[in-house]
């Protein structure tokens, strides 16, 4: 149970004092305890430039617009407003201390800023003079002894100084409260309402908050109170009382132990499952993966399956290694066919190489074509520029599929010299590979001749532009 106590001063492990202005995130919290007339002081004095106020990031606080290492007070105090709500929706409990309603005009950029601007109200309901009247008084009478916050004003009860009362005949009041305080002359002073998943929780406030001699029980009382409210505790049991003997309990504290190792056991099972079947599933990514990174990742782990190591070079990019050759690998995926970019980015990380070490590496593209169609179903996986140009600069490309098909084939048992002569094509041949007479899955369409002669003419003429630009 976390308190945030703001401009009230509440000793405590569990309490933290703040300011409206220098608090960490409201909703951070599971109680807030807002003084009403204190907190509209803070907001007074930071507007009229009273003192120097920070941020609890330490941005100093201005009555104007954010700027560069500034927070404008009129964006802060809506940023306030915004947490307190999101605080009661996530159930928090929020104790007002409560003052009457008071206006301020001096906040820019947050015109009729009252003292209640953050304070939602249940439905049909305001707090204003209709619903609240200032009052005075040093003495009240419980009418609700059940009420946990009964406690917390027993601890100042000789310090009550009340300043404010509901009228019982607002709107929607007797719909809404829950009175545990009342005035000698039966005002209600003490006021609990449901607000959202959370609570209300107006408190009469003492004369001066914060005194030595009851501020830190009423702390203690106070974080006693929002647990009971709530149903949760974070009290620990003291030291002595593990000698304390109840018949059964070491038994069933073994029995709990026992249980929560076989617990973390199973989950160390499940995790290690997790893991496994997410590695395996990155093998089916190569043929839908339709980010370039995802891609990568999927066609490293299909080439690992047939028999490679996956690796980095020194200036960081993914390589195939088998043996003595290592081969830059590029991954690229399309809707429609792969294109240059692929050939770019491979020839981008080769290049470096040359100028790097003088030395000319192997190059290897997946290419993801027609990603968004069944394998079966793609019929221009690779543009003809990328295969002329892997034909002219030597590097290899590779259809997703086939690689896909690949890895298949070895995790189902393939054979290590099939295995072996699927890497070593990958690493010798010059434009687009194919495994068809390799791996049995992979079915070759029927070729149309017409088709077929058209293809060769449309790329012996990309084949002689290409050298021309070289």
């Amino acid at each position: 149970m976390r308190v945030l106590s703001l401009s009230h001063r509440l000793p405590g492990i569990q309490i933290d004092n703040h300011s409206i202005l220098n608090a960490p995130t409201l909703f951070d919290y599971d109680t807030i305890v807002w003084d009403v007339g204190a907190v509209m002081a803070t907001i007074r004095e930071a507007a009229q430039g009273e003192g120097e106020f920070l941020t609890h990031a330490d941005r100093t606080v201005v009555n104007g617009a954010n700027v560069e290492g500034a927070a404008g007070l009129g964006t802060l105090l809506q940023r306030r407003r915004d947490e307190l709500q999101r605080a009661l929706e996530r159930g928090a409990t929020v104790v007002v201390y409560a003052f009457p309603p008071t206006h301020f005009s001096g906040v820019a950029g947050f015109t009729g800023l009252d003292s209640y601007w953050a304070i939602p109200a249940p439905d049909g309901m305001a707090w204003d003079a209709a619903t609240m009247a200032a009052g005075e008084g040093t003495q009240a009478a419980v009418v609700d002894h059940n009420h946990p916050f009964v406690a917390v004003y027993e601890q100042y009860e000789r310090e009550l100084l009340y300043r404010l009362y509901f009228n019982e005949r607002a709107p929607g009041f007797a719909r809404h409260a829950k009175v545990f305080l009342r005035s000698p002359g039966g005002a209600p002073i003490g006021v609990e309402f449901s607000m959202y998943n959370g609570r209300l929780i107006f408190m009469p406030p003492p004369r001066r908050a914060g005194e030595d001699w009851f501020a830190s029980n009423e702390g203690a009382a106070l974080a006693t109170a929002a647990e009971e409210i709530t149903g949760a505790s974070s009290a620990t049991a003291p030291y002595w009382a593990g000698d304390l003997n109840v018949p059964g309990l070491p038994e069933r504290e073994s029995a709990l132990e026992a249980a929560q190792r076989a617990l973390g056991q199973a989950q160390s099972t499940v995790d290690t499952a997790t893991m496994a079947a997410a590695e395996r599933a990155r093998i089916r990514e190569v043929v839908w993966a339709q980010s370039n990174a995802t891609l990568q990742q999927a066609a490293i782990a299909c080439a690992e399956a047939i028999g490679f190591e996956g690796g980095r070079s020194p200036e960081g990019d993914s390589v195939l290694v088998d043996g003595e050759t290592r081969m830059h690998v590029v991954a690229a995926a399309s809707t429609e066919a792969v294109g240059m970019s692929a050939h770019y980015r491979l020839r981008q990380s080769i290049d470096h190489v040359i100028e790097e070490r003088a030395v000319a590496p192997r190059g290897l593209v997946v290419a993801n074509g027609q990603c968004q169609s069944s394998p079966d179903e793609r019929r221009r996986e690779i543009d003809d520029s990328l295969r002329v140009a892997a034909e002219a600069t030597r590097y290899a490309v590779i259809p997703a599929r086939e690689l896909f098909a690949a890895a298949v084939f070895a995790l189902e048992g393939g054979g290590p010299e099939t295995l072996s002569q699927i890497r070593a094509r990958l690493m010798t041949t010059d434009g687009v590979v194919t495994l068809g007479d390799l791996v049995p899955s992979l079915r070759t369409a029927a070729v149309d001749p017409d088709a077929e002669a058209a293809a060769n003419a449309e790329a012996m003429a990309l084949g002689e532009a290409y050298h021309e630009n070289e």
